[in-house]
């Protein structure tokens, strides 16, 4: 199964696109799109190998959406995806998110996305064909946000 692969630009340094997506990913992560039983009030990635990453709920309950594999500031984050074809956290499943970042002048960073061992979430080519619009519309609002954001 091909892997999801999405590509952006963002206005931003490098420093400041890595920092925004790990550190301010509950500005741009859609409150929509969650796998908790009641809204979502936050999303978290903590920073460094091994740092989970989960939302928050209203009703105080979190939920793990995977962990940090790789912590490479400011050029390279790799996560681990533990949401099955279903949208349920199942700890089982390991298929890897990517994002490298890479400079493209002071204020200009590339930004890929790479959603790779996409078999093991289950559910056929429409889930994967619905992941690849999502990772679309979350890029989308991940740029909208760093392109607005000083350096930090």
């Amino acid at each position: 199964m091909q892997p999801i692969r999405k590509e952006v630009l963002v206005e931003a340094s490098q420093e400041t696109a890595f920092q925004v997506f790990t550190e301010r990913m509950d500005l741009w992560w859609p409150k929509s799109h969650h796998v908790g039983k009641t809204p979502v009030v936050e999303s978290v990635l903590e920073p460094g190998s091994k740092g989970r990453w989960f939302t928050r709920h209203e009703d105080g309950s979190e939920v793990n959406v995977g962990y940090v594999l790789v912590w490479e500031p400011f050029g390279r984050l790799v996560l681990v995806w533990q949401i099955d074809g279903n949208f349920h956290c199942n700890p089982r499943i390991h298929s890897e998110v990517e994002v490298i970042f890479s400079s493209e002048g002071p204020q200009m960073t590339r930004v890929k996305l790479e959603h790779r061992d996409l078999e093991q979430l289950m559910g056929g080519a429409k889930v994967i064909e619905d992941m690849d619009l999502g990772w679309g519309y979350i890029l989308d609002l991940y740029v909208g946000v760093t392109n607005k954001t000083e350096a930090i």
